[in-house]
């Protein structure tokens, strides 16, 4: 009735037409939903909008950063590589399968510990490696000059941007062996070293083998430590307020397709897994390319969910989760094809990463 109560409808407005327009309201929202398959919040506490809407912001902005450093924009065209990922079995199965060198070598060489490590780096280890090795065994946080490439000329332990220190610099590894977080994580001296060599240009010298699989992995005692390392370290978010919420992650990469098959099967990433909580950071690395693919890494508690480095990070100021080898990523089924006005294209999938 519409003198029921004056203050719930308008004058000249009757009680079905306020209806019709809800219902209009309710639709839009529906039909702006189904244009989407994903929705997302860019910032905690900030209300969802469509994926399509910040993917088409930052390749604007991208554009604009092209044109005024290069004069006209250009983007790596697609090389028609694929994103390699084993079977679901190989997850199941483990790390030290894929390492070449038996079960029983990588426990004896992880009850050898530190010793076992220095080996291998010994052994195979390039010279940027052994590099490496020895500022995270014998150096103090911050304390080496070199400006590393990969990392975009910064130094080891230092920060940037105004980013307040954390009280490491001229600490030494018992400073992160010690830190609340490995404690609470039950990190041994080993798991610390391997994981902060992992943040190092030693990286490359890790993932590559586990990526190509040809032979026997050159540090299998190192790549135990750091698969270890990282489960262990989901302890620290079991704690957290969001510990058995809903949170999103992210990769971005760039001029890769999904194998054959992804979408129905899934896939094993055989080496360690990097992913970011903020979508700027996942589009960045996928940035300057034609084609685009994008995870969206959905997770339901801590128990589904990467490491955080950034306590043990050789560079503190690159915040990521990180996901240990053999990590089973599980499509959804939704995914979602986001185009620019310049035919740059962004493949976008959710999966749920299994541990």
């Amino acid at each position: 009735r519409r003198d029921a109560d004056p203050r719930i409808y308008n004058d000249g407005v009757t009680f079905s037409e306020t209806l019709r327009a809800m219902q209009a309201a309710q639709q839009e929202v529906l039909q702006r939903r189904k244009r989407h398959a994903f929705m997302v919040a860019p910032r905690p506490g900030a209300s969802a909008v469509p994926l399509a809407d910040l993917v088409l912001a930052f390749a604007s902005a991208e554009l604009e950063r092209l044109k005024s450093r290069d004069g006209a924009p250009g983007f790596a065209k697609f090389a028609d590589a694929r994103l390699v990922t084993g079977r679901p079995l190989e997850a199941a199965l483990g790390i030290n399968r894929y390492l070449g060198v038996g079960d029983k070598s990588i426990w004896l060489g992880m009850g050898r510990g530190l010793d076992a490590i220095r080996d291998e780096f010994a052994a195979s280890g390039t010279e940027d490696d052994l590099v490496c090795l020895e500022y995270v065994l014998e150096g103090t946080a911050g304390c080496h000059p070199r400006e590393w490439q990969h990392s975009g000329g910064k130094q080891m332990d230092a920060f940037y941007e105004g980013k307040e220190e954390d009280g490491r610099r001229g600490r030494p590894l018992s400073y992160f062996v010690e830190h609340p977080q490995a404690r609470e994580a039950a990190l041994l001296p080993e798991h610390v070293v391997a994981l902060r060599l992992y943040t190092t240009a030693a990286f490359k010298s890790i993932n590559d083998p586990l990526r190509n699989r040809s032979g026997a992995h050159p540090f299998p005692v190192t790549v135990a430590f750091i698969n270890d390392g990282i489960k262990r370290l989901r302890a620290v978010g079991a704690g957290a307020a969001d510990a058995s919420e809903r949170r999103d992650f992210w990769r971005g990469l760039r001029n890769v397709a999904l194998p054959d098959g992804f979408h129905q099967t899934g896939g094993t990433e055989y080496a360690p897994l990097s992913t970011s909580s903020d979508l700027e950071v996942a589009l960045h690395y996928s940035d300057a390319a034609q084609e685009r693919l994008l995870f969206k890494l959905t997770t339901a508690s801590f128990l589904e969910r990467g490491a955080s480095l950034q306590f043990l990070s050789a560079f503190p100021g690159e915040v990521e989760y990180l996901y240990p080898p053999l990590t089973f990523l599980d499509p959804t089924g939704k995914v979602e094809t986001i185009t620019t006005t310049c035919g740059v294209k962004f493949s976008v999938i959710e999966v749920q990463p299994r541990i």
